[in-house]
């Protein structure tokens, strides 16, 4: 998220695709024989036009070969989506079935799905322009913003192939929110499991989705992902309450115009303000307004009366958090992240950097008009800059619409706006359905595990590039700075011995982990944190300082607290956070304003370093370094880091 002033001054011409439509991954069926979404019966013939979903999105098939060999039948419909697949011809099939209670934390626990594999190029296109003005050297997934969809299937196998076609910058991938049990070296973070893509190099990541819902895709090397990097990712699986049709993911983002390193470097020599670099705009699926125009096409889908519609809802923002809304249609919240949870209502939801909520929309039989889609800016959890000819603030909350009748093109009526408060939803409404009961002995020395966020009250760290004026983040005393070339995983001992690469050893190997996080420096403002690896309860979140001796009495919850990867500190007061450490390997943990983890704002949990495999040359991770190392813009670049490296 941010780092080389390295000038960029090359543009590919890449044709712009529909964001949404399958990605082509089977040119060649002799060569790539392997899984690949198909269009159901109830799916639309062609893609829909960009910008505008008429229909529903095309089923995806889903197959179980082993189970279904034996008599399995799935079982997923619209009176029963809590099923996925069975054994009808079972005394009990409740016992045996896999559905919305079955413990998908262990791999003995998830159906042996298929093989899907996909190809993804990191290139640039100059030809985009999502609020209707061109970024200066965007970089994306395949040419488009956002970047194709990814899907799967609870229990596949899932292989996708990243070709670096950037010449100035290398590049690396992360699953936001997929646990990679077993897998950390496909985590897809430079200096911690991998050393970034060399340009022209293609580097395979293969992992399983022992999970389900949505989530998304990102570049974790420097500023890419503010540049474009960044796409949706759905794996299908069961839901804690019926739907009729699903309308898939919707994206929201901020976005800025100048290429994100230019923005950095702002935020890095900013040592008055701690206010991250302005934002442009507002993009819902690609599609925005710069500084509040309402000319030019929006986004839109459209809902069938009397049905109801899930929206896979996703903040890919990099420093705004959002409050959503759909006037006058109530949100029935069924999970977030990629935990199901009893399903609530609200008229509004925050959500912050990185987290994602799925919601059920009712449509209504009144198909007389159409509604807003709202996507508000949360206060001190965004920052807007005031256009140049202009003292308003360049920002519209009316962002997208929801239409009954496809052909209408007048824009809707104006209602009710939504809030703007910057705090995570209500712990107490989120109860997971599969549920976690946690010990209230921490296994670690949770004082030591105590981290403030925010800036270092000694600016005069000797990081960054020589005799820069530089301001860091940081998450405990000092901030993250990795080297590209010498990932934790490959070099777990000399890691250690690093101060720089923020090392928090987690030994032990039963029970839980307690971290706690705060933002009470005279800095503070909230941080959304984001873990690797595992999904973490939230024990508590205060608005208050923490105090470890009457804070936990306060506000903790160990019976079936909430459970996500990503979660608000509240400024002024912390974050309480537990996790499993049941899956070996080096995850970061980070706050996921991109600036700030840029500049440090972030730690390395070392779980079971005895359990992480060592890797010998053969492995991915260790051809990608040589080539790398080897690479003519590594030798060029190597020694003007200004950037943590994430």
């Amino acid at each position: 998220m941010g780092w080389f002033k390295v000038a960029l001054e090359f543009a590919l011409q890449v044709t712009q695709l529909n964001p949404f439509s399958p990605i082509i991954i089977d040119q060649d069926a002799a060569q790539k024989p392997l899984g690949f979404p198909k269009p159901g019966p109830h799916g639309p013939a062609s893609p829909p036009v960009p910008g505008i979903d008429v229909q529903p999105k095309a089923s995806f098939e889903c197959h179980y070969p082993e189970l279904e060999a034996k008599g399995w039948e799935q079982c997923n419909t619209e009176t029963s989506r809590d099923c996925w697949i069975r054994d009808p011809t079972a005394s009990a099939p409740s016992f045996t079935q896999y559905d919305v209670r079955t413990n998908y934390e262990t791999l003995k626990n998830t159906p042996k799905g298929i093989t899907r594999e996909y190809w993804l190029d990191v290139t640039t296109n100059s030809t985009l322009k999502p609020d209707g003005v061109t970024k200066n050297l965007g970089k994306y997934f395949n040419g488009t913003y956002p970047g194709p969809l990814i899907e799967a299937c609870w229990g596949d196998d899932i292989v996708i192939h990243v070709t670096n076609k950037l010449q100035d910058n290398g590049t690396t991938i992360h699953w936001h929110g997929i646990r990679q049990l077993g897998t950390n070296a496909m985590d897809g973070v430079n200096g911690v499991t991998q050393c970034p893509i060399a340009p022209n190099d293609t580097f395979t990541y293969t992992f399983k989705a022992m999970q389900y819902g949505h989530t998304w895709y990102h570049s974790h090397y420097s500023s890419q992902y503010p540049d474009g990097v960044a796409g949706p990712l759905v794996i299908h699986g069961p839901s804690s309450a019926d739907y009729d049709i699903d309308l898939g993911p919707l994206m929201i983002s901020d976005w800025v115009h100048e290429t994100a390193f230019a923005a950095y470097e702002a935020e890095i020599t900013n040592s008055t303000s701690s206010l991250p670099p302005a934002t442009d705009s507002i993009v819902v699926n690609g599609i925005g307004h710069y500084n509040g125009s309402e000319d030019g096409p929006y986004y839109e889908t459209v809902l069938i009366p009397g049905k109801n519609h899930t929206l896979k809802l996703i903040n890919g923002a990099v420093g705004t958090s959002f409050v959503f809304r759909i006037d006058e249609h109530p949100l029935t919240v069924i999970a977030n992240d990629l935990v199901p949870v009893e399903p609530f209502t609200v008229d509004e939801l925050f959500i912050g950097i990185g987290q994602r909520y799925t919601v059920i929309v009712e449509g209504k039989t009144d198909t007389s008009k159409d509604y807003w889609i709202r996507t508000q800016p949360a206060g001190n959890c965004s920052f807007f800059g005031l256009p140049a000819v202009s003292t308003t603030p360049a920002v519209n909350s009316r962002t997208a619409i929801v239409r009954y009748d496809s052909s209408r093109k007048e824009k809707p009526v104006n209602t009710t706006e939504p809030g703007n408060l910057c705090l995570d939803v209500d712990p107490a409404r989120l109860n997971p359905i599969v549920p976690w009961n946690v010990d209230q002995h921490p296994q670690n020395n949770v004082t030591r595990d105590t981290f403030e966020a925010g800036k270092p009250a000694d600016e005069t760290i000797d990081i960054g590039p020589p005799g820069s004026p530089y301001v860091h983040w940081v998450l405990g005393d000092e901030p993250m700075w990795l080297n590209f070339d010498e990932p934790t995983i490959l070099d777990i001992n000399e890691s250690i011995h690093n101060p720089n690469y923020r090392i928090v050893e987690e030994k032990h190997d039963t029970g839980f982990i307690y971290v706690i996080l705060e933002s009470t420096s005279p800095t503070n403002i909230p941080h959304p944190m984001h873990l690797h690896g595992s999904d973490f309860v939230v024990l508590g979140q205060g608005t208050t300082p923490w105090n470890e001796m009457t804070s936990p009495e306060q506000y903790f919850r160990y019976d079936n607290p909430p459970r996500r990867d990503t979660a608000l500190i509240p400024a002024n007061g912390f974050l309480a956070m537990a996790f499993r450490p049941d899956n070996p390997g080096a995850w970061l943990l980070h706050c996921h304003i991109a600036w700030h983890a840029s500049s440090g704002l972030a730690i390395q949990l070392l779980v079971r370093p005895k359990g992480i495999p060592r890797f010998d040359p053969n492995t991915e991770n260790r051809r990608g370094c040589k080539n790398w190392v080897d690479s003519p813009l590594w030798q060029r670049i190597k020694g003007l880091q200004d950037d943590s490296g994430i």
